[in-house]
Parts: C-alpha cells; sequence; structure tokens
C-alpha cells in the first residue's frame, strides 16, 4: 500500500457519487439506473435521464465539474464562491447537523480553542479535513470563472450562448446589477429557469464540497492504493473486467462502493482508500451484453493505521534515581496488542494489556544521560513509535533532608492538628512519612507535605512526632522529634433549670434561670420551649426573660442545652409548666 499526500492525484470521482453527493438523485433511484445501465450498456446520464429522474441539463451540470474532481486542488478552486464560514458550510455539506454545531461553539466558547480545533477535538473533522476546508475557504477570497460560478453553468447547460453570457457580464460590470437579473431584463431567460439554475448551482457545489471531505483524510485515516493484478479470462465472450471491493467485511455480494470498470486491463490500482479501515477485493469479467462472472478470489488487504504511542512519565530533560515507573499511553483504531519499552534502542520489556508501565532500575546502571521510546503495535502488525524522551541517571547516596514544621515543640494541641514537613533531596524527594511515637500516621509523595491529625483517638498526655523523607534510590531521611501534649476536652458540661420550677403555673413575664458548668469553661446555654429554641445565653448567671402573654394558655415543656469550647454538649432534664393569663387572647392549647 502506499499513502499518498493531500495534494497527490486520486481517481477520478464517479459520476453517480457526484449525483448522490449533490443530491440530484437518490440512492434508490441511482441503484435502479445502474442497474438499467448494465443491461442496456447506455451511459449512466442518459439513462437517468429516459427515467424521468434528470432532465438533460441537469446531467450536464454535474457532468462540467466532474473533470476538476482529479485532484484536491482543482476541487477547491473549482468550490471557491461566496465565503461561508467554516461551521455553517459543514452543516450546508451534511458533515455535520445544525445541533453538532451548537454544541461545537459551546465548546468554543468555554474553552477558547479556534472553532476547527474543537471540531477535531469532537471526532467531526479530521486534521487534514480541516485543512482542506480552510483551503477552500482561503480560494474563497479570490474565485476564478469555474463551471460554479452561474454564468458558466448556464452555458454548460445550454440555457444561453458564450456571446450572451459575455454580454451580460459586461452590462453587470456597468451597472452592478445582480448576473440574473440582466439575463432576464435582456430576455435570454425566464426568471424560474434562473431559480433553477441557482438550485442546480447549490447542488454541485455541494457536490464539489463532499469531494473534498472524501479527499481531506489525515495522517491517522490517510488515503491510499492498492494495486491488484490477475490472469485473464480464457473465455472468448469476456471483453472486460471489474473490480468489486469493500471496506471491513468480505462478505459477498459486496455493498461498498460502486465497481471499478477497468475494461480488458488485467490489473488495476484502487485509490482513495481509507488507511484506517481492512478492504477486500474481488474481480468479475464480463461479456459483451453485460452478463458478470462469479467472483474470483477474495483479496484482504489488512488496515495500515499504526497505533499512537507517548512516553507520559518521566517527562524529558528529568533527572532520576532508584526505581523510576515509566508508563505510556498507546491508542489504536481497532486495538493495541501490545507496548514494548526500549532503553537506549534496546528492548527492556513488552507490556501487552493497559496500564503499560515498566519499573526501570536505574541503580545498576551508572550515572549520565539515557533515551527512552515505546514502540506500540496492533493485531494487523501496524507500528507506532513514541517520541524519544531522554533523561540523566543520577548515581545518589545522598539522602533528602526533612523537617517538621508544624506544631512547633513543647506545644498544647487539641481536636485537629495540623502537622507539616518540608522535604529536599538532590535528586528528588519520592514521599514523606510522618510518625507519632514511631507508630505510622500518614504517608504522602505530594508537596506540601502535611497531614490532618485528630489528636482525639488519643489519649490526653505527651507524645512524640517525627518524620521521614524517601528519595527514588531508598535513600532515608530523618526529621528531628517535636514533642506534644494532647490535652483534650471529652468532658460535657452539666447543666439544669434553676426556674421555674417543674409544676409552676406562670403568667405576665417570667425569668427562666438554669445552672451550668464544666471543667474547663461554658461557652453558652441555650435554652428551648417545647423543643424549639428560644435563646441563648452565653454568661453567667444564664437566664432569659419569658413574656408568657405571647402564647396561649396551656402545658409548655422547659429545657437547657450547656456546651463547652470543646463541642462538647449535654441536656438538662426537662420541666413541665403552665401558663394561665386572665387577659390572654389567644386561644387556649388542646392538650
Amino acid at each position: 500500500m502506499q499513502s499518498p499526500n493531500l495534494f497527490q492525484r486520486i481517481s477520478r470521482r464517479a459520476l453517480g457519487q457526484i449525483l448522490l453527493d449533490g443530491k440530484f438523485v437518490s440512492k434508490r433511484s441511482l441503484q435502479q439506473a445502474l442497474r438499467e445501465q448494465q443491461a442496456t450498456r447506455e451511459l449512466l446520464g442518459g439513462v437517468l435521464v429516459r427515467m424521468g429522474v434528470l432532465r438533460p441539463e441537469d446531467v450536464a451540470a454535474p457532468l462540467s465539474i466532474q473533470q476538476h474532481l482529479n485532484q484536491i486542488e482543482d476541487a477547491v478552486k473549482l468550490a471557491a464562491g461566496d465565503r461561508q464560514l467554516l461551521g455553517a458550510l459543514l452543516v450546508q455539506s451534511g458533515r455535520i447537523t445544525a445541533q453538532q454545531l451548537d454544541q461545537a461553539i459551546s465548546e468554543q466558547k468555554r474553552s477558547g480553542d479556534r472553532l476547527g480545533e474543537v471540531f477535531m477535538r469532537l471526532g467531526m473533522l479530521t486534521e487534514m479535513q480541516l485543512h482542506g476546508l480552510l483551503d477552500w475557504q482561503k480560494n474563497q477570497r479570490t474565485p476564478a470563472g469555474t463551471p460554479l460560478r452561474l454564468g458558466e453553468l448556464l452555458v454548460a447547460t445550454g440555457h444561453i450562448t458564450r456571446d450572451q453570457l459575455e454580454l451580460a457580464l459586461t452590462k453587470q460590470g456597468q451597472t452592478g446589477k445582480k448576473l440574473g437579473d440582466i439575463l432576464v431584463s435582456e430576455g435570454y431567460l425566464h426568471r424560474s429557469e434562473i431559480n433553477r439554475a441557482v438550485r442546480l448551482q447549490k447542488m454541485c457545489v455541494n457536490a464539489v464540497i463532499a469531494a473534498i471531505m472524501s479527499m481531506g483524510m489525515s495522517s491517522a485515516a490517510s488515503a491510499s492504493s492498492v494495486s491488484l493484478q490477475w490472469d485473464p479470462s480464457t473465455d472468448a465472450s469476456v471483453v472486460g473486467y471489474k473490480v468489486h471491493y469493500q471496506p471491513d467485511s468480505s462478505t459477498q455480494p459486496f455493498q461498498g462502493p460502486a465497481p471499478v470498470d477497468v475494461q480488458n486491463l488485467t490489473a488495476a490500482t484502487i485509490s482513495n482508500l481509507d488507511s484506517s479501515h481492512s478492504y477486500s477485493f474481488a474481480v468479475t469479467a464480463y461479456n459483451a451484453a453485460g452478463e458478470e462472472s462469479a467472483y474470483s478470489n477474495v483479496v484482504t488487504v489488512a488496515e495500515t493505521q499504526p497505533p499512537t504511542t507517548t512516553i507520559t512519565s518521566p517527562s524529558n530533560s528529568v533527572t532520576v534515581a532508584g526505581t523510576v515507573s515509566v508508563t505510556a499511553d498507546a491508542t489504536d483504531n481497532v486495538g493495541v496488542t501490545k507496548v514494548e519499552f526500549y532503553v537506549n534502542g534496546a528492548l527492556q520489556t513488552t507490556i501487552p494489556t493497559s496500564p503499560y508501565v515498566y519499573s526501570w532500575n536505574t541503580s545498576v546502571l551508572p550515572p549520565g544521560s539515557y533515551t527512552l521510546m515505546t514502540k506500540a503495535y496492533d493485531a494487523a502488525g501496524n507500528i507506532g513509535q513514541s517520541s524519544n524522551v531522554t533523561v540523566n541517571v543520577a548515581s545518589d547516596v545522598t539522602a533528602p533532608t526533612v523537617s517538621l514544621t508544624s506544631p512547633v515543640n513543647n506545644v498544647t494541641v487539641s481536636g485537629s492538628v495540623n502537622i507539616a514537613a518540608s522535604a529536599s533531596d538532590n535528586v528528588g524527594v519520592s514521599r514523606v512519612e510522618f510518625y507519632l511515637n514511631n507508630a505510622l500516621l500518614s504517608a504522602t509523595n505530594m508537596s506540601p507535605y502535611s497531614y490532618s491529625w485528630d489528636s482525639r483517638g488519643v489519649a490526653n498526655g505527651i507524645y512524640t512526632l517525627t518524620a521521614k523523607a524517601y528519595d527514588a534510590a531508598g535513600n532515608l531521611g530523618l526529621s528531628q522529634n517535636v514533642t506534644i501534649n494532647v490535652s483534650n476536652d471529652l468532658i460535657a458540661p452539666t447543666v439544669s433549670l434553676a426556674s421555674p420550677l417543674a409544676g409552676s403555673t406562670l403568667s405576665g413575664t417570667v425569668a427562666v434561670a438554669a445552672n451550668a458548668s464544666d471543667n474547663v469553661g461554658v461557652s453558652k446555654v441555650e435554652f428551648y420551649r417545647n423543643n424549639v429554641l428560644q435563646a441563648t445565653s452565653t454568661t453567667a448567671p444564664y437566664g432569659y426573660n419569658w413574656d408568657t402573654t405571647t402564647v396561649a394558655n396551656g402545658s409548655y415543656t422547659l429545657s437547657a442545652k450547656a456546651y463547652d469550647a470543646a463541642g462538647n454538649v449535654n441536656q438538662s432534664t426537662s420541666v413541665g409548666v403552665s401558663v394561665y393569663n386572665a387577659t390572654s387572647k389567644r386561644t387556649p392549647r388542646k392538650k
């Protein structure tokens, strides 16, 4: 297989495909015409006209552009006309829907990327398809006199003569009027004919855009060609051969693109194939009546798109020591079968499945520069190779330095305690561990090195904190000892209601009071009526005044809660009281 670049020649685009791309005919009508053509040996355009699917002038338009679709740069120049935005162009060509365009625009606003880059990231365009469309837009700025210009199209379809077009173009330059208006005013055409020509022009533009999109394959799905050769048939009635092919299947009959008629040749090159797909090929012979033989043997060519692979760690130009985890990403359009890891061009290991990680022991190597590389394989034998990553291997015998920065020595702590350390190394710190009385509390490999410790998990008393730092070579650094005094308040306050007394009947304004104490100190007392918070008192004596006239006569339950600074809380015994105000206008509470 060969892989030509974007601007190399491709085989001429079939008329049937142009008609489908421009929506001149339906797929069903085209298939019917192709069957009819096999029987009558007529030209495809003549069959479609005879079937009443197309007018003669409708055939002339796509035929006039077919010769320009041999090379993508010709197609780009042919399609040049009124400038269109990239998104509108893709919707017009049927490449994406309006909803997909809205999605891409939303993503563009979010990311700030160019719209073309968003289209590629969302899988709506390949890189080279984008380049082809951008070239198309560039050529729109200086449109040439191509068969897609309205005047040229009208001449090609026999509506006007070349002399009439030249006269109309001259008047257009003098008056600035639209060409169609001039052709109507001169009596060359009716307005309905102009309108039909404009619709025909749009269909031709769509067909050319579709051709550009099919040519614009990316390097990940680039155009390819397959050369075939076969022995001639010994049947004297054979006058020609057809090559049938389809992607990703060898099932017969072939349902792929229209067969390629190579007439009496016994060799053919099939171009414009997508290398991300496998293809199956077979040849048939036909006689003068158009009758085809059975398929020859089927030849299958594997897809040729190689996997992609990159080394994700370590980074380029870093210094490493000890055992290093070399990690790689690998993807393929079908599937990755293995990834090979190389050091200085020598194979070190093969990893068959993701995650692709190689533990590289550098401690046995002399210090110096080393080159890392990976190769990824797929089932078809295609190979993708990563870019080289160069690292410096150090002979590391220097231990890291580590120091506890929080808490400070001889401090009293309680609750949540932030334990933090600073650590450094001549190559790099791989992890830091925190210890309490030589028992491991936590470990981290991310700077800043810190740990939030809940001191309530241990008894009050004196403790020693230390930290250890390691590098990739296994060298160990030890911090200074830090002594801390853990003093957590685990005793809840005591609280009781002092007034009113249980069973009291209340009226008017009543003092509600509570007694509260704590081994350290009471931070606040809350007062509740029927379990609904009424007031909060933060200093002794703890209480508040309750205006009983604001509630209905009836029975109520009073209680209090006391808190300390450590968050310990205790609740008093509930006290039942009655409220009776003779002048109360409130509805009595139902018992």
